[in-house]
């Protein structure tokens, strides 16, 4: 067995929890590919590495000296190399990067070092290789994958070194200019060496004991998802459920490869397992997740005899197309449809696009509802349990909640409803409540 194991910011934050780190890799000699996320908060109140340096770029591109603020980055490096006693001379790496902080430092380059510094004190804390990822994750100027450059490169060093750490969220270009990914992108890192080495599973290590059916802002206590499928993941990933990078999922469920999110603080806690194949799941859970996102609006075309005329969908599309406004749903009728999307995308424009759009489609009214949330509710067994789309929506009722949308995808795995954003909680609650409270 051969697994990748990927540690957030969370679980790298101070020299206790490299500590942490250390007795769970050395708990399973299988645990041979570590890669690392930069050093996160210690507490509430404390800073992350990533978002200092990203303030760092943000002052040095103001004229503002970032002095106090890189020495708060430094600072916790070299607490971290004194407290477990490491011999890396990690004050050379920060003396050289106070040096580029100027107006020209690159903003991939700079934001990178936190989770570069990292995996330098973790590899010599945990005796393995360093591997600095702008020399494994390669991408194509179109931001693509080079997946067979990564398989020889990746070939190379293993040959040489059974047990590497690697550093997360960045790779490089063709040209070796370095590029970061979105942030979280260190769980995509650990995606992408289990897809090239063919890894049994990918443990993707934080500060929480898997992923929950629910917020827990919002529901108290919820249930913990004990097994789910990627589609489902996707699903609640997409709307607003944020324990994994979605982007993370495609490289591993490409080998059906299982990704196991567990908890640092709590290694013993068995976690949430992702996989394709959920056959052999015998919870008896209705749902498997709830999660939902604010602040959409939606946009309604109507026009009598609509369903007759070809070609009147598409010709609204084109004008969002043309303003680049990325679509949510399109629920429909027969003399009308309604476009979603997220308010803040069409904000600058909305008269200009309502606009083009009569002239466009030369409807008979055009309607705009703002303050819309979407909530989700995810199931893969909802196609086999007869009733459930009636249940939720008498639950909704109950409780005085008015549906604005309506939204049911063709496999029967998700239900969004579309509320007003002051029943955001409520609905989410309420749903909660009937399925598995």
């Amino acid at each position: 067995m051969l697994k990748i194991v990927k540690f957030g910011g969370s679980s790298v934050a101070n020299a206790t929890q490299f500590s942490k780190v250390k007795g769970i890799v050395e708990s399973d000699p299988s645990r041979r590919f570590v890669v690392v996320s930069a050093s996160g908060r210690q507490h509430k109140d404390d800073n992350k590495i990533t978002d200092l340096l990203y303030l760092c770029h943000a002052h040095i591109k103001y004229n503002i000296s970032c002095d106090n603020i890189f020495k708060m980055v430094e600072s916790r490096f070299l607490e971290i190399k004194n407290e477990l006693n490491l011999s890396y001379d990690i004050q050379k790496d920060l003396d050289y990067l106070r040096l580029q902080l100027d107006k020209n430092v690159d903003l991939d380059y700079l934001v990178s070092r936190g989770e570069y510094l990292t995996a330098l004190l973790m590899a010599e804390y945990l005796g393995y290789e360093f591997v600095d990822a702008k020399d494994l994750i390669f991408f194509n100027y179109d931001g693509s994958i080079d997946y067979p450059k990564m398989e020889k490169a990746l070939d190379a060093i293993t040959t040489k070194h059974p047990r590497l750490v690697i550093p997360g969220f960045y790779g490089s270009l063709p040209n070796g200019t370095l590029k970061i990914m979105s942030r979280g992108g260190g769980d995509v890192t650990g995606s992408l060496i289990a897809n090239i080495i063919n890894a049994s599973v990918y443990e993707n290590w934080t500060d929480v004991s898997g992923i929950l059916m629910a917020d827990p802002r919002i529901v108290k206590n919820p249930k913990q998802i004990e097994v789910i499928n990627y589609s489902e993941l996707r699903e609640l990933s997409y709307m607003g459920a944020s324990v994994l990078h979605e982007e993370a999922i495609f490289p591993v469920k490409d080998k059906n490869i299982p990704i196991h999110i567990l908890n640092t603080n709590d290694p013993t806690c068995n976690g949430t397992i992702i996989k394709e194949d959920v056959s052999d799941d015998t919870s008896n859970h209705s749902i498997t997740g709830i999660a939902g996102k604010k602040d959409f609006s939606i946009i309604t075309i109507k026009k009598k005899h609509m369903s007759n005329e070809v070609g009147l969908i598409r010709k609204a599309l084109d004008v969002f197309d043309r303003y680049r406004v990325s679509i949510e749903h399109i629920p429909s009728g027969i003399d009308s449809f309604s476009i979603i999307v997220e308010s803040a995308s069409i904000k600058d424009f909305l008269y200009e696009m309502i606009s083009e759009i009569k002239k466009e489609c030369t409807p008979d009214e055009v309607t705009v509802i703002d303050e819309i949330a979407l909530i989700a509710t995810v199931s893969r067994k909802m196609k086999n349990r007869a009733g459930m789309s009636g249940k939720l929506f008498t639950t909704l009722g109950k409780h005085g909640i008015s549906v604005a949308v309506i939204s049911q995808t063709s496999d029967e795995m998700n239900i969004i409803v579309g509320v007003h954003n002051d029943d955001y909680s409520k609905t989410i609650k309420a749903i909660y409540d009937e399925f598995e409270g």
